[in-house]
This record gives C-alpha cells, structure tokens and sequence, in this order.
C-alpha cells in the first residue's frame, strides 16, 4: 500500500508528541509519509531533527495530495485552522496510536488524535479535532463534542457530556452522568462532580467555577 503523506501542523510539544504517535502507526503498518511540520512561529528542525517546512500559508502553493494532522492545543485555533483548510478541500488524518484499547462500538470523528495508553470503552463517540493526550479514560455512553482536548491522565466516567472546545487538565476526572459546557476549562487533578456550565474555569477538588469566560 502507497503511503499517504501527512503534515502536522504545530511543532511545538503537542506536535512533536504526535510525530512519535505517527511513526508508531508506521511501525506497526507503514501507513503515513511524514513530510514536516507547519508553524507559523518557528523554522528549521525540532528538536528531534523533524524538518519544519513552512508557515499555513505555505500549504496552499503544495501540489501533493496532503493529509494534514491539527496538533494546535488551543481548541479556538485548531478550529479557525479546521475551518479555513476544509474550506480549501485540504484532507484530515484521523491518527489513532496502536496501543490505544477500545470497543468496535466507538465513533471518532475527522481528525482527532488519539495518544497512547488511552482506553475508551464503549458507545462513546468523539467529535472531529479532538485531542485525547496519553493515558485517559473514557467511559462508556461519553460523548465528547468537537475541539475537546483531554491532558494526560484525565478520567473521565460513563454518561458525561463534555461540550465543544472545552479543555480537561492533567490527570482531571469527572464522574458519572455529569457535563461540562461549550468552551470551559477544568483545571489540572480537578474532580468534577457537578455540572460544569459554558465558558468558566472550575478547579479544585470538588471543581468549583473561579471565573467566566465571558468576562
């Protein structure tokens, strides 16, 4: 099988995390052509040698049939970017490490990354662009909404709704039959055992909200 050629955009922490999860797909099943990484902000190499080839602009004039990996952590970005490239008819990686376990009865959206030692069990389903970072948890009927971004060791419990572009930190938990709204943020090893609403930061053990977004 051909492989495909892939660009992440981001090199920074996140992206590079995502090129280790690339070549272990590859390792396993020779899957993606890893040609570099967009940024905007940086050039040259990382620190691994990985070739930063360009800015976003830079994409438009590629004649490849690129698939392209949205490794940005903030979820408005990584919106904006999902929303002007698919507009472009640019094509998305869904890139799923091989040691992340889950049932045949989950969905996962256009473009969502899923690092190693997660486990999802069963009927959830994840929106497009999310990002679950190495070692969560989802449990079973969880459904994540688009942009959603899950720090390392977050837990998360069965029938949780977490809504659009929300960000769980560190080792965050929430337990069952809980939701937390569009664009908020739990911070790190926070337990949230009530219902989180829209665009606050909650923190703490029980979460408790400290400020409005909206502000």
């Amino acid at each position: 099988m051909e492989k495909k050629p892939l660009v992440i955009i981001g090199a920074g922490g996140l992206g590079r995390e995502v090129a280790w999860l690339v070549e272990d797909i590859n390792r396993k099943e020779k899957v993606w052509e890893f040609i570099g990484f967009i940024d905007d902000f940086k050039e040259g190499f990382t620190p691994e040698g990985y070739p930063i080839i360009g800015k976003t602009e830079d994409l438009y004039d590629m004649r490849e049939k690129l698939h392209l990996a949205l490794a940005v952590a903030d979820a408005s970005i990584r919106k904006r970017l999902a929303c002007e490239l698919k507009g472009a008819g640019f094509e998305f990686a869904t890139l799923i490490h091989p040691s992340a376990m889950m049932s045949r009865h989950v969905r996962i959206g256009e473009g969502s990354i899923i690092c190693a030692g997660s486990i999802i069990t069963t009927n959830v389903v994840l929106g497009s662009f999310c990002i679950v970072n190495p070692g969560c948890f989802i449990g079973h009927d969880t459904v994540l909404s688009d942009f959603v971004s899950l720090m390392p060791g977050v837990n998360v419990a069965g029938d949780v709704r977490i809504g659009e572009g929300a960000y769980l930190g560190l080792s965050a938990c929430v337990i069952n039959m809980r939701s937390i709204g569009d664009g908020s943020i739990i911070g790190g090893g926070a337990a949230v055992v009530h219902d989180i609403p829209s665009r606050v930061v909650a923190v703490g053990v029980p979460a408790r909200v400290i400020k409005n977004l909206n502000l």
